[in-house]
C-alpha cells in the first residue's frame, strides 16, 4: 500500500535548482532596440555545485564576441564575468545560418558563492558583439516556473 498524496511541503532539502530566462535587448544595460534575442536554462546540483547549462541567441548583429554568465548582479546593474561561455569554432554553423546566432551547451563546477548568488537570481546571461561590446542581448536567470500553470 502506498502513502496517502498530501499537499504538505516535503520536509527534504532540494537536490537541484533550475533557472532560465529570456535574452533580449531591453534587458541590456543601458538597453537598446534591436531584433536579436534567446533564451537560457540551467539546471544547478546542489550537492555537487555541478551546472548544465544552454544559451541560444538568434538575429545577432553578427557573430558573438563574448558569451557568459555574470554576477553578482540585480538586474538593472552590471556585474563581472563569472563564467565565461565557449565561442563556436571558425567554419561551425551557427543556429541560424547567418554566423550571427549563438548555441551551446555545457557543464560549469560553481563555488557555493557562486551557487547562493545563482539561487538568490543575481546571475545574468550575456551575449557580446562586435556592434554591441557591452552585451547585444541579456537575461537575468531566475528559479524556473517550467510546468508550473499561471507561473
Amino acid at each position: 500500500m502506498s502513502a496517502p498524496a498530501t499537499d504538505q511541503p516535503s520536509k527534504e532539502p532540494p537536490t537541484w535548482f533550475v533557472a532560465d530566462c529570456w535574452l533580449g535587448t531591453e534587458d541590456v544595460v543601458p538597453p537598446h532596440k534591436g531584433k536579436a534575442g534567446g533564451s537560457a536554462a540551467g539546471t544547478l546540483t546542489l550537492a555537487t555545485g555541478v551546472f548544465e547549462w544552454r544559451v541560444n541567441a538568434a538575429r545577432l548583429s553578427g557573430p558573438a564576441t563574448v558569451v557568459g554568465f555574470y554576477g553578482p548582479a540585480a538586474t538593472g546593474s552590471n556585474g563581472p564575468l563569472a563564467i565565461q561561455l565557449p565561442l563556436p569554432s571558425e567554419g561551425e554553423p551557427r543556429n541560424d545560418g547567418t554566423g550571427a546566432g549563438y548555441e551551446r551547451t555545457g557543464t560549469s563546477r560553481l563555488t557555493p558563492a557562486q551557487m547562493a548568488d545563482l539561487m538568490a537570481g543575481l546571475w545574468y546571461v550575456s551575449v557580446s558583439t562586435q556592434a554591441w561590446p557591452g552585451g547585444e542581448v541579456r537575461g537575468q536567470l531566475k528559479r524556473s516556473t517550467w510546468g508550473v500553470h499561471g507561473g
